[in-house]
């Protein structure tokens, strides 16, 4: 199975090769292949369908193996079959799987050679400088938060420092297409920024095998599969090269932290989480009613202050060198200006083309609306799975607050709840924030035989909406189309779990 999955990315390699992808600033899939046709769409689906028809397969399989001792040899094929796997698709254009990698190296370049501020200046503020054509963002501060752009400073110096140390730092304000040159030092740029997605994923593994050893060893290996061999995950690091990898390191460090009783650490590490993308504290309110649970009222309220002016230090320091915090109201209007592959990016679309409001009088019902739902959803369903009930509906017999299971369950019924309710912006690699705690319980059926049909799913849409919006010319109504990405990625997930329903209603 290993072996077929590495020949299946190859395929993608062949069909989407790196170099050739960067004649194109705006690549997607269908630049890629130069044509929009229906064969190119089924070969890109069946490859899809087959790595998560594998995938599924190899987590039966090792469900099965499960009640056996822990075999280094399987543990030995999983990482060297996902290493394999991410240095195969170094070799694939990253523009139709998203032009996110572009703007994380330019505006590391920005910080590393520029001297700028990317939470306060924009790239089109550096329009002359190389690369910014590969843009996506140039009108835009970005979005992330200054730990990422720390690592991001500092990968664009490394690269820097290593291009000028082989004798390939060339004249920066002639960029690629136009210079061989500069193409050769943007596909280091690109590859250097993908391993560190791979390397992070490779800790994230590290983490994961090292939480469910300590709660259910026999279930190491197929935990480490459930993780690694995720197409949605190989793809979205070794092509996307996605922050979210660093984000996810320090969220399962959270997750370590207090499995191993490190309440105060837990929550200043879940605080730097948030300081790579602030969808880290979604899982905040679960996490508070865990310590709770686990410590009572008085004592999570101490380790609560402390956390919260722990936290708000190290923002306070994180935040200094880029200007303080005075970018955060920018970003933030900003980011809720798009919508993207929700349920609420059909009914914005739908308002402002078929009923002709404005994007201003559509916000408030389909971006900020969404939050408030989300909110107050996420704290009902915590306080429901932690057992905080009226006295006739609590648990019988009391769970065991031991069991770091029921906060893993909380949250991957936190984070289905936010890109079904709460996500206005949709992307395919958000599904790898349900993954992390899924992989956790990887014998539950929601990850054996769920997950990998959202994720086929939302990979699927990112490459049906590539060939369906790319005829469409500006201002004609796309909301078609983007009702047909929105069932893309969530109707084979619903068809799957309709499928196990059934399953189990016939055991009843």
């Amino acid at each position: 199975m290993g072996v077929v999955s590495a020949g299946l990315y190859t395929l993608l390699a062949v069909r989407y090769p790196l170099g050739p992808s960067l004649e194109n600033p705006r690549a997607s899939w269908v630049n890629l292949v130069g044509q929009t046709t229906w064969l190119g769409l089924g070969f890109h689906l069946a490859v899809y369908l087959a790595l998560t028809l594998l995938y599924i397969r190899a987590l039966r399989h090792l469900h099965e193996r499960s009640a056996q001792p822990a075999d280094r040899w399987i543990r030995r094929i999983i990482l060297l079959t996902w290493l394999a796997c991410s240095l195969i698709l170094l070799a694939v254009g990253p523009g139709g799987e998203s032009h996110d990698i572009f703007d994380y190296l330019f505006r590391g370049r920005m910080m590393a050679e520029l001297g700028a501020n990317p939470l306060v200046d924009t790239p089109l503020e550096f329009r002359r400088a190389a690369f910014f054509r590969y843009v996506a963002w140039h009108s835009h501060v970005d979005t992330y938060g200054p730990l990422w752009e720390m690592v991001s400073a500092a990968t664009g110096t490394l690269v820097r420092e290593g291009l000028q140390a082989v004798g390939w730092w060339g004249s920066q304000q002639i960029s690629c297409p136009q210079s061989a040159q500069a193409c050769r030092n943007l596909v280091v740029y690109l590859t250097a920024y993908r391993l560190v997605a791979i390397g992070l994923t490779a800790i994230s593994a590290a983490l994961i095998a090292s939480l469910v050893r300590r709660s259910r060893p026999a279930l190491a290996n197929l935990a480490l599969a459930a993780w690694l061999w995720s197409p949605v995950l190989i793809i979205s690091t070794a092509v996307g090269g996605h922050n979210d990898a660093l984000m996810i390191v320090l969220l399962l460090a959270t997750l370590w932290l207090l499995q191993r009783q490190h309440w105060l650490l837990a929550l200043l590490t879940l605080a730097l989480a948030a300081h790579v993308k602030l969808v880290a504290l979604l899982v905040l309110p679960a996490v508070g009613l865990w310590l709770v649970r686990r410590l009572g009222w008085r004592r999570a309220l101490i380790f609560g202050i402390l956390g919260a002016a722990g936290a708000a230090l190290l923002s306070w320091l994180l935040y200094l060198p880029f200007g303080g915090w005075d970018s955060l109201p920018r970003m933030l209007h900003e980011r809720g200006l798009f919508l993207a592959n929700s349920p609420w990016r059909v009914l914005h679309s739908f308002l402002i083309y078929d009923r002709g409001w404005t994007a201003a009088d559509a916000r408030p019902l389909t971006a900020r609306l969404p939050n408030l739902l989300f909110l107050v959803a996420a704290v009902l369903i915590a306080l429901w799975m932690l057992d905080f009930r009226p006295r006739r509906w609590k648990s019988a017999p009391a769970p065991d607050w031991s069991d770091d299971r029921l906060l893993w369950r909380t949250i991957v019924a936190v984070f289905m709840l936010y890109l079904v309710v709460g996500a206005f912006w949709f992307q395919h690699w958000y599904v790898l924030w349900v993954l992390v705690p899924a992989a956790l319980l990887p014998d539950t059926t929601l990850t054996r035989r769920l997950l990998p049909w959202l994720g086929f799913g939302a990979l699927s849409a990112n490459v049906v909406g590539d060939f369906a919006l790319a005829p469409l010319p500006k201002g004609q109504s796309k909301t078609g189309v983007h009702a047909l990405i929105v069932a893309m990625i969530w109707g084979p997930f619903l068809l799957a779990l309709s499928g196990v329903l059934r399953k189990r209603g016939r055991r009843l």
